[in-house]
């Protein structure tokens, strides 16, 4: 199918496989990534047409985002040195020529479909930091309404970068915020305001997550790993991860392994006197339609126990009619939602409400 410019939360487990990639494609070259666009083209030409690139898709039906798994393994190799691929990924030096990069890819699937599929088969972990400027101005309104410290919660939290928000440099043309020592400064592409309540008293006193399969940022693999879905041509955004990678050193923050369902309902308790921030970016798109439904039960029990002294609120940056939504809910005896932006999925040209 020719892929749609106006995507939507579900279009990907709508598709079939060889549409998936065909989106996955057009999505990437959309939000800067020409490499990546011609890379899964590539690879959806080959998955048309059979042999052990479908054999590999074929073995995991429910992947929403294929493209982006295979994408990552053959990353993952190039940032290992792996000869062939280095000399194409412009993330180690390499031309950028993407279909002869999916050329080696190819090669290596045929000879080593064991390796592939083991970096393939991993959860997709896109820990973009940048995602803290949309987390940091939803925090900063918490702040400023309740008054009252933050215990802040992430699902599909990854390495955790993102739960450090109030810990990293923000500077934009009219505002700034945070340390100016900090190893990560954030500078997001602004189309439209700024953040509201920049001047709140923000203090966030506890931060946990909860992934799958978390990244061990002690492990050199894991950070590899992390590295490996960034799209090998958005050197800026390299750049950031790296950053933040080397910050988040001085903020320890446990990842728990484990699914969201029961984590949030034992460990996001509402307590007197703090508000409760459960976070997500990016990850319904990710989820079946089944496991959103669960998400929403979770958060839904939690919010029982809310009140005006122990409040909760959910943040969640997801996909809203073809824009990512960076969205405010509250519950302190009655629920409220409010738009905080919305950005593309790297949280750049942001629009602020």
């Amino acid at each position: 199918m020719a892929a749609d410019p106006t995507l939507t939360e579900n279009i990907y487990e709508m598709a079939d496989i060889a549409e998936r990639l065909a989106v996955q494609a057009y999505a990437c070259g959309m939000m800067g990534s020409p490499f990546m666009a011609t890379l899964i083209q590539a690879a959806e030409s080959d998955y048309r047409e059979g042999g052990q690139i479908r054999d590999l898709l074929d073995s995991y039906p429910s992947y929403p985002r294929p493209g982006l798994n295979l994408a990552a393994a053959l990353h993952y190799l190039a940032l290992n040195g792996e000869p062939a691929l280095s000399k194409r990924y412009p993330s180690v030096g390499g031309d950028g020529d993407g279909r002869a990069a999916w050329s080696a890819g190819r090669a290596i699937l045929a000879e080593h479909r064991d390796l592939i599929e083991h970096l393939f088969a991993g959860v997709v972990q896109t820990n973009e930091p940048a995602r803290s400027m949309p987390i940091l101005a939803a925090a900063l309104s918490l702040a400023a309404h309740f008054n009252l410290p933050v215990r802040a919660f992430e699902i599909g939290a990854s390495a955790g970068l993102n739960l450090r928000f109030d810990r990293y440099r923000y500077e934009e043309p009219d505002w700034s915020w945070g340390d100016p020592g900090c190893a990560l400064l954030l500078r997001n592409s602004t189309e439209k305001g700024r953040p509201k309540h920049l001047h709140a008293d923000l203090n966030v006193i506890e931060r946990r997550g909860c992934d799958l399969r978390p990244i061990d940022l002690n492990s050199a693999s894991d950070r590899l790993r992390l590295q490996s879905f960034v799209w090998p041509d958005q050197a800026d955004r390299l750049d950031r991860l790296r950053a933040a990678i080397a910050a988040a050193a001085d903020i320890p923050v446990n990842i728990d392994a484990e699914v969201f369902s029961t984590w949030l309902r034992r460990e996001a308790r509402c307590r007197e006197g703090y508000v409760t921030l459960i976070v997500h970016t990016l990850v319904e798109e990710h989820l079946t339609a089944e496991e959103r439904a669960e998400l929403n039960e979770a958060i839904a029990a939690c919010a029982k126990e809310a009140s005006p002294r122990a409040p909760l609120a959910r943040v969640g940056m997801e996909l809203n009619d073809g824009r990512y939504s960076t969205e405010v809910t509250t519950w302190s005896g009655s629920k409220l939602a409010t738009t905080i932006c919305t950005s593309d999925g790297h949280a750049q040209r942001i629009i602020w409400m």
